[in-house]
């Protein structure tokens, strides 16, 4: 029987995602791809791993039994990479690193450019998503990420707290967006009502979005274009001469810690450490602006 780790591969994503397009979304590849590569997969072993409900897919009990299996030498394979690309002390190789779109288009890239410049022998790779992906399982060398809990698996150095505050476009004519009309904004959040939770719940008193989008930096987008006001991070609003503050204080209970984390096996990668220790001064040197300090006619 011909089953090789590429089929495994997407089982396991299946299993993850419960979803073919959402597996096939965190594999690169095609639905299609992804419900032929299955239909292969359970071919071969002669057995249905998942049911198809409702809800997504399903493990059957024999799928959840190959699941733990397949989870278990994921993580050995994972364990065997990181102990051999931690001896590694080359200035040159892959460098992947995952944070959020935001802060690397608002604020990270004239530094990340400039750092792949000064080491022209790294290639770099960067996932821009607000999932957190798995350091342990390989999908990432290094994660800068917004926790207030970061996974003790995991070690790395707290670099600011970020804080947000809220805005709306400096077009905008003032008496739209005032203290005296608060009750009338309109506000613009996330799909995600987890995360407007996390975010908005102590700003907006039980009001209801006007408009909601994705991504953050859509929001910011809508912002600029006088759409409504939103929560923003000051260290991309603050520097942003089309927005300004509808109110002048940073939310006091909506602060995240940014971390650079990475896994223990991998600390005396080189290029991780050049890494780690360049990103470090770039933000140390701006901390103020991430936290909101810097005054906006400053920045």
């Amino acid at each position: 029987m011909d089953v090789n780790w590429d089929d495994h591969r997407y089982f396991l994503a299946i299993a993850r995602e419960r979803s073919l397009t959402a597996a096939g979304k965190a594999l690169g590849v095609s639905q299609p791809t992804v419900s032929r590569r299955l239909e292969a997969l359970e071919a071969k072993l002669k057995v249905r791993l998942f049911d198809r409900t409702r809800h997504g897919y399903e493990l059957t009990s024999v799928g959840m039994e190959l699941f733990n299996t397949v989870q278990r030498v994921e993580a050995d394979l994972a364990e065997a990479d990181r102990k051999i690309f931690g001896q590694d002390q080359d200035l040159t190789g892959a460098l992947r690193i995952t944070c959020t779109e935001i802060l690397l288009t608002g604020y990270l890239s004239p530094f990340v450019w400039q750092f792949l410049a000064q080491n022209s022998g790294i290639e770099f790779s960067v996932a821009c998503t607000q999932s957190q992906l798995s350091l342990s399982r390989g999908d990432a060398d290094l994660a800068l990420r917004f926790t207030r809990h970061p996974p003790e698996t995991l070690v790395g150095r707290r670099l600011a707290s970020a804080a947000y505050g809220i805005y709306a476009a400096s077009s905008a004519t003032e008496d739209r967006f005032t203290g005296a009309n608060r009750a009338e904004w309109d506000w613009i959040g996330t799909h995600d009502d987890m995360y407007n939770r996390m975010l908005f719940e102590s700003v907006m008193n039980g009001k209801g979005f006007k408009h909601q989008t994705d991504s953050m930096m859509a929001m910011h987008s809508m912002v600029r274009a006088g759409l409504g006001v939103s929560l923003l991070p000051c260290y991309v609003a603050d520097r942003d001469p089309l927005l300004r503050r509808a109110e002048p204080e940073p939310v006091a209970d909506v602060k995240f810690d940014l971390w650079v984390l990475y896994h223990p096996d991998v600390r005396r990668v080189s290029r991780i450490r050049l890494f780690t220790d360049f990103i470090s001064d770039v933000i140390s040197a701006d901390r103020d602006l991430f936290e909101g300090r810097r005054p906006m006619e400053a920045v």
